[in-house]
């Protein structure tokens, strides 16, 4: 069952516009929390302080965390590690939870990496976008818009190229939305970035003296040789 899970979440394709989308980078880094957390909807509460809520956090989507209380959101704080992640045409993140039945919220901002707010939206979570509901996944692909015109997802897309520092999500019950008179508890199982920088390493001083090495000696050959 867990190779399906991860099968499911590397291949998960996203119809765009000309092209299909896959996911390039998790941002399973867990920066800082605020508030309380739980493994399971309304479950016991977990001690953020004792390191309880990073493992959960994985590239395995089946784990999920949740807002944890009946009064307060719950945020934590997600990075992509030593990935590069930009925006670029068409969706940028991919949020995937896990389904419960119910239509719910989540609050999500876009950060720079100044720390400078980029996208602050509520997005609904619900299975008219990619559902498998041979593991209750579901995926909802966000294309961040421009936090300055305040004015959910009919604003302006953010630039291409733009690198994102981290993500910060709200979960929680004042972000539940209720349906039958129950409440959907909100939760992530895992963030994923659509587009990625590909980070230049530079060569060691020793390899750039032997790549000049060679080209000199190949220029006196030819020098020779005329």
């Amino acid at each position: 069952m867990k190779q399906l899970f991860l099968i499911n979440f590397m291949l998960a394709l996203f119809i765009a516009p000309a092209e299909a989308m896959t996911v390039k980078a998790t941002a399973t880094d867990v920066l800082a929390t605020y508030g309380s957390f739980s493994q399971t909807a309304g479950g016991t509460e977990l001690d953020a302080t004792a390191g309880e809520v990073d493992p959960i956090i994985t590239s395995d989507p089946a784990t999920a965390i949740y807002g944890f209380g009946s009064t307060s959101y719950s945020v934590i704080d997600l990075g992509f590690g030593s990935n590069t992640v930009i925006t670029g045409q068409g969706a940028d993140v991919v949020v995937f939870s896990l389904w419960n039945g119910y239509d719910y919220n989540v609050g999500l901002q876009a950060y720079a990496t100044d720390n400078t707010l980029l996208s602050s939206y509520v997005y609904t979570v619900d299975d008219s976008s990619f559902y498998d509901s041979s593991t209750t996944i579901v995926t909802t692909a966000i294309n961040l818009f421009d936090n300055s015109l305040n004015s959910g997802t009919s604003g302006v897309a953010l630039g291409d190229d733009i690198e994102l520092g981290y993500l910060r999500l709200f979960l929680g019950p004042d972000y539940n939305g209720v349906t039958g008179g129950l409440s959907a508890y909100s939760n992530t199982s895992l963030v994923g970035a659509f587009h990625t920088d590909a980070v230049v390493v530079p060569l060691p001083l020793s390899a750039v003296l032997f790549s000049s090495g060679l080209a000199l000696l190949g220029w006196i050959g030819r020098r020779k040789a005329a």
